[in-house]
């Protein structure tokens, strides 16, 4: 990671249910406690459940 740092270029969430590098956002949904059924990405795209 050190040699290559734009390869970590997201975020990375932690959560009890296990670490990740969420890109694309809607990576993060499977390690949140509650679930979600729509958000707001940061660009402004709204993403739903399907």
């Amino acid at each position: 990671m050190l040699a290559h740092p734009i390869l970590i270029n997201g975020p990375i969430v932690v959560t009890a249910k296990g670490t990740r590098l969420c890109r694309p956002s809607e990576a993060v949904v499977d390690l949140l406690e509650n679930s979600v059924s729509r958000f707001v990405k940061e660009d402004r795209e709204v993403v739903e459940e399907r």
